[in-house]
């Protein structure tokens, strides 16, 4: 797992009050306890450990069958969007 998925899975864990071995690859933010609103959340909590702003389109083409996300499109999401250098840095 790289660094960055780690700091979105500790962050995830932390947030949503969860030990950190609960949350696999696979698993959907849905069954972590998470809701639409919880999702934004996490996403500034992110964004705020990371030290950047997500672009608004990062996480459009994740979700699976059901339309839900899992952790690992998610955590993928965030991954490409700060490797490609569309995520925007800031301080504070």
């Amino acid at each position: 797992m790289s660094e960055i998925s780690e700091k979105v899975k500790a962050v995830i864990a932390r947030d949503l009050k969860l030990a950190d071995w609960v949350i696999t690859p696979d698993i959907t933010l849905s069954k972590l306890g998470a809701d639409s609103l919880d999702a934004i959340g996490l996403i500034m909590a992110i964004e705020r450990e990371i030290g950047c702003c997500l672009p608004r389109d990062t996480f459009a083409a994740i979700e699976n069958q059901d339309g839900e996300w899992t952790f690992g499109a998610f955590a993928g999401a965030i991954e490409k969007s700060i490797g490609y250098g569309q995520a925007r840095s800031y301080s504070g």
